[in-house]
Order: C-alpha cells, then structure tokens, then sequence
C-alpha cells in the first residue's frame, strides 16, 4: 500500500485597485493622493487566506489463492481396478478488483523429463510409471493413467458498500477439465473468473473456489509398489487476456506473487522488467526447451523480449531503446543505479546532466548531428523505427525502416520486432553516469547501467579469465566452440542473428555517423580495458569476439547497443 500526501495553500486577494479606481471618480481629486497611499499599504484585514490538504491512497492490487486439502489424495489399488474422486482440495481465489483471475495447472512430477507420471519409487526404470490419461472403460487393453477433475464451488464475498456477505460468482472450468481430463504437462488454463472477488475479511466467507479431485486406473500388469505424484496450481491477475498456456517466465513472476504491471492499446498485460529477481530467473525450468515473453519497462512503457537461455541467465532479446530523459532523477526502484562493488546503495539517484551530455540525437540517415568522439560524457541516439533483419545466409543483413515495411516483406511482427535497431549508447551512457574519467583501471566493472531495475550490463572478462558472460552464452548456444574463441562453428554466423539470440548487426555510431549498419554489431559491457576502451562483444560476418576491445570505433566514445542481463 502507498500513502501519499500532498498539500497545497491557496491564497485569494481583493482587488485593491478597483476600490482605489473607484474613489478617484466619485470624491474627486483630493481624495487621489489617499486612494493611491491606500492602495499600497498592506491591508491585512483585507486578506483570506485558505489552505488545501490533498490526500491520496494508493491501494495495490492483490489476488491470493489458497489450497486446502480435504480429504488426502491416498489409495491402495489391486492390478485391474479403477478409482475416481481420488481425494479433494479446495481451491479458494480471492482479488480486490474487478479484473478477474485464471488458474493454471500443470503435473511437476518428474522434473527430469518434465513428463507428469506418477513415479514408481521401487527402484525400476521410469517405464513403470503411471503415465497421464484419462481411464476408457471400451478399450480392453486400457495402460494404467491418472486424470483430473475440477469443479466449481459458490462461496461468499463481502458486498464493498453494505458489508454484507453475498454469494459470489464461481469460476468457470475449462478446456474440458470439468470432466476428468489428463493431467497437462505444461501450464493449461483450467479455470478463470471474468471479474474480481472481494477480498476477504470475514473469516467465514470462502470467496470462489474449485473442488481438485482426481482418477487412477492401474491395469493388471502394473508393478507392485508405491506411486506418487504432484500438480502445481498458480493464479494470474488479470485474467481477460489468459492464454490457454503460460511459458515458464510467466509463471515465475506468478509464483513470486508479482501482479502484472501494464496494459497495451489492445487490452493484453504484462508484468515488468523491474520486477524481475535472480530468485525468479533461477526458478525457471527450462525443461530442455527455450522459454519467452515480453515484459514492459516501467520507464517508458516499452516492451522488451526477454529469454532464458542455455547459459541459465535470463537476457534481453532485443536491443534496449530506452530514451534518456533528461528531466527526470532515477533511482534503484526503476533504474540498475547502487551497485557498489562491496554494498548496494538504496540511496543512489542518477540525474542525466545536459551540461556536457547529449542525449537521444537524432540519426539522419547515418548521420548523427552533434555525436562528437567523447569517451568521457554521455552520448546517446535514436534511430528511429529502423531494424536488420537477417537474411538466412553468410550475406548481409536486410535493412528496413518502418516495421510495417519489414513485415511487408514476409517477416512476423514478433520477428521484426527482435530486430529493432534499438538505441545507441557511448559507454558513458551505458553505465549511468555524468563523467567516466574515474574509470579507467583493467578489469574494473561499472557499478550502474542504463539497464532496468533488475537487469544489468554483461560482464566481459576478468582478470583471471574466469568469467566471460558474453562467450559463455555463445558457447552454450553453439555459436563458438569455447568461450573464448574468434571463430564461428558451422552455422554459427546464421544462429547469433536468429532465435533464441537475435543478436543485430545495427552497426555502431563513430565520426557523426552510423558506420557498417546490417554488416557487423557491436555490444556494451561493463567492463573497462583502459581509459580510452571498454570490453566488447563484436559480431562480424567471418568472426566475433565476446571481449573485445579496440581504440576509434569500437573505443568508449563509440555509440553502440546495449543488451540487458539479469543481475
């Protein structure tokens, strides 16, 4: 909850030369000289004086869902029988808004395979497991299968203006699981609410609820032992944009209670990049599988396609395209700013100064009016809607300069969209900051980044090689053969520019103007090589080097993009 107080003082005053006017015409001039001493003295009296205390409550919104186990989920079966309504839990959800909910299920029996068996524990091989299915009482030759049931509950709610307790509206079941369907192996829409409960005060009151129940068939041939097994249920808010399934980022920020944090023009939600935690990204399970969404940067509402990749870390995939404003203060709550090396600073505030930076110049065309070789102040440009596609092949890539011109040419608006140009940063820029010159030793990794609350620059190397952020994901993603290679493996130029990296050949900013655009890219780290260089990750069409570091174009006066990582 957020208190916020504001008040204001509203003065009015008698127009004192409207009397003064008015004494002048009627007692004639004599009296003029009086009026005119009258009308500058301070009349108190002649003061009202009002004052405005203006109060505002920001009340968050909040949705919980509960489960209580009513009867257990425990049976001994022989070879051959059938058993439904396998124990109950009841599932209640609560909101206090009018936004409704969607519950999503999902079997995490296995983690290993991400399948949603029923594990046999008697030390045989997972072909005894009782796989997901639904019991079908024609087929003689029926494999042993477990399924769910849902079914929806009307509770009570508390009625916002009498107080009272009233019914409420129960969810709505879907994609058959008002029946026993099979347990889904990834996260299934299994029930939603169109609109909101209140939340709960009355401890009796049991809002809207689903009944979990579910069914087990073990054939004949099914070993003797002991099965066990799990679902997972999470609630999203809101609900009027669910899909029928959510990757595993999504369902991270749901299950660490995040609500999501902006809607678009067409009535979808996301949640935020400052929301995002280590904690979060290390609870997606990738299962093998690449996992995506777009989060919105609270900053200026933009939104960014975000991965977990084969390195563990969760990345931007697309180039930041965030417009500095240079009216505003930004702190930690919205900005990667207090990251001293030995303790973070709740207290750190970066006020972007026009003194010496420029920021957000304009590009025409290639030029960049105004971009001098500063390695030492803020620089940054914006393209405008400009994106390299690439081509599929070793050749160059495919400039466009509107995002309907790309799509126009047989590309997805998804895709295009990872290929946004984005803006460009000197290394000033890149890392927050007024004035670099204090940075200059070896090795030294920046404090702050330009990056969202949550998120930070990549760490290019260290002294004792040890890290090397930017090739380890290369390498993971078989773009390199080792984190600290030059060369391409065999498809490697064609991967870093394609999903899950979509890695941009925008080319970098040097001399006033964008040099080598769709030919090669170059991306900020945080890590400095001397005074006048920071660490690169530099993509070339025969070659790329993860920590790279030269003077002149690619030196820290250079405006080049910037890819966002997890801190």
């Amino acid at each position: 909850m957020g208190h916020k107080v504001k008040q204001s003082l509203m003065n009015s005053r008698i127009d004192f030369f409207y009397y003064a006017f008015r004494n002048v015409l009627l007692v004639s001039i004599p009296l003029l000289i009086f009026s005119i001493f009258v009308f500058t003295i301070p009349h108190s009296s002649a003061e009202i004086s009002s004052g405005t205390d203006n109060v505002q409550l920001v009340l968050s919104t909040s949705c919980t869902v509960n489960a209580v186990v009513t009867s257990e989920h425990t049976v001994s079966l022989n070879g051959g029988q059938l058993d439904n309504n396998v124990g109950n839990t009841k599932l209640s959800a609560y909101c206090n808004d009018n936004n409704g909910y969607s519950i999503y299920a999902v079997g995490s029996s296995n983690d290993i395979d991400g399948n949603t068996d029923l594990i046999y524990n008697n030390g045989f091989s997972d072909s005894y497991n009782i796989r997901t299915g639904v019991y079908d009482s024609s087929n003689v030759a029926n494999p042993s299968s477990w399924a769910m049931k849902l079914t929806a509950g009307t509770g009570t709610g508390i009625d916002p203006v009498t107080g009272e307790s009233v019914p409420t509206t129960p969810p709505t079941i879907l994609n058959g699981y008002d029946n026993y369907s099979a347990i889904p192996n990834v996260y299934t829409q299994v029930a939603k609410r169109t609109s909101g409960t209140s939340m709960i005060t009355d401890s009796d009151a049991s809002g809207s609820y689903l009944n979990a129940t579910y069914q087990i068939y073990a054939n004949s041939y099914q070993p003797a032992g002991t099965y066990n097994g799990k679902v997972k249920y999470i609630i999203l808010h809101p609900g009027t944009d669910a899909p029928d399934t959510i990757n595993d980022i999504d369902v991270a920020f749901a299950m660490a209670g995040k609500q999501k944090a902006y809607q678009d023009e067409t009535g979808k939600y996301y949640y935020a990049m400052q929301d995002m935690t280590t904690d979060i990204c290390n609870s997606i399970s990738r299962n093998g599988e690449i996992t995506s969404t777009q989060l919105v940067d609270l900053r200026d509402n933009k939104l960014y396609w975000v991965t977990k990749l084969k390195d563990e870390h969760c990345w931007m995939t697309q180039n930041l395209d965030f417009d500095i404003d240079t009216t505003k203060t930004y702190t930690h709550n919205d900005t990667d700013l207090g990251w001293d090396p030995n303790s973070f600073d709740s207290n750190a505030t970066w006020k972007p100064d026009t003194t010496n930076g420029k920021y957000n110049l304009p590009v025409n065309g290639t030029s960049v009016p105004n971009w001098s070789n500063q390695n030492t102040y803020p620089y940054s440009a914006d393209p405008g809607d400009v994106y390299y596609y690439t081509s599929n092949s070793n050749d160059n890539d495919i400039k466009y300069n509107s995002l309907s011109e790309c799509i126009a040419a047989d590309h997805t608006e998804g895709d295009c969209k990872h290929y946004h140009a984005g803006n460009y940063y000197n290394w000033t820029a890149a890392i927050a900051s007024n004035n670099s010159s204090n940075l200059t030793a070896q090795y030294t990794n920046a404090p702050n980044s330009i990056c969202p609350k949550g998120w930070r620059l990549p760490i290019a190397t260290n002294a004792n090689q040890s890290i090397y952020e930017f090739g380890e994901l290369l390498h993971k993603q078989d773009i390199i053969a080792t984190k600290t290679s030059t060369l391409y493996t065999e498809n490697g130029f064609n991967n870093i520019r394609k999903a899950p990296l979509w890695f941009v050949m925008a080319g970098v900013i040097a001399a006033g103007a964008v040099q080598n655009g769709a030919i090669m890219s170059l991306y900020s780290s945080s890590t400095v090589f001397d005074y006048n260089s920071d660490y690169i990750l530099n993509i070339g069409k025969n070659s790329v080097s993860p920590s790279n570091y030269y003077d002149g174009w690619y030196s820290k006066s250079g405006g080049k993009s910037v890819r966002c990582v997890t801190r």
